[in-house]
């Protein structure tokens, strides 16, 4: 990302990501390397994550679906 902006750590700005569930999960080749369990939540984040040069829709998406469910409750 440009400059000093601080970047939000969640899978879906991840450069490991690849897209399983548009938006609202992912497949991680990170943790598929690793033997774990490679579908995560674009919102999640795990102590491998790496930054991305170009932001993706997928944490956007994914936010604003999440804000849309949680004020229908």
């Amino acid at each position: 990302m440009a400059g000093n902006v601080k970047v939000d750590r969640f899978c879906g700005n991840c450069g490991s990501h690849n897209l399983y569930e548009y938006p609202l999960r992912m497949f991680c080749s990170t943790r598929f390397d690793k033997g774990k369990n490679p579908i995560v939540e674009t919102l999640w984040c795990c102590d491998d994550w790496n930054e991305v040069s170009q932001e993706c829709y997928c944490v956007r998406e994914a936010s604003r679906l999440k804000k849309r469910n949680h004020s229908r409750r």
